[in-house]
């Protein structure tokens, strides 16, 4: 086959519109308006009448996006995220870099968790004493464990 015949075989890409995206995604059209308004998928092309149009691929990224918000990405990260793939030379890099940085911020967020579930602890298995100068000496208690709270110190 001549390449001139290969390029006159070849279909041309069949954009979807956002109710057509909405459709296989099981994302709302008003949900994707959004994403789009907020660039989250690059810039779009418009049909003749204005209505936006998305490549074949949104499917895909509308799969990213639902994914990495559940991983605790936020919007803007995912941007992020989705330009390298649309975009870069070495999106998984890019990526693994991404997943990495989420990884130590989740991490730092668990120890805290885990430390304030001991503080409660420790509150809530003293006895309780009236004649604190609070009215209760658990909030006495609590106040002192608190201090040993990250998000106290830095507030």
């Amino acid at each position: 086959m001549s390449a001139v015949t290969e390029v006159l075989t070849l279909r041309p890409v069949r954009l979807l519109k956002i109710g057509q995206l909405a459709k296989l995604t099981g994302i709302s059209a008003r949900n994707l308006r959004f994403y789009a308004d907020t660039g989250v998928f690059g810039e779009l092309p418009r049909s003749p009448k204005g209505y936006r149009l998305f490549p074949p691929e949104a499917v895909h990224w509308v799969r990213m996006l639902r994914a990495a918000q559940a991983a605790g990405f936020t919007l803007e990260e995912v941007e992020h995220l989705l330009r390298a793939l649309r975009q870069d030379t070495a999106p998984c890099q890019h990526v693994r870099q991404a997943l990495g940085e989420k990884l130590t911020v989740l991490e730092a967020k668990l120890s805290e968790i885990q430390l304030l579930v001991e503080v409660l602890r420790i509150t809530l298995g003293t006895p309780d004493a009236l004649n604190s100068e609070l009215g209760c000496n658990l909030m006495e208690i609590l106040l002192a464990q608190t201090a040993r709270l990250p998000a106290l110190a830095r507030a």
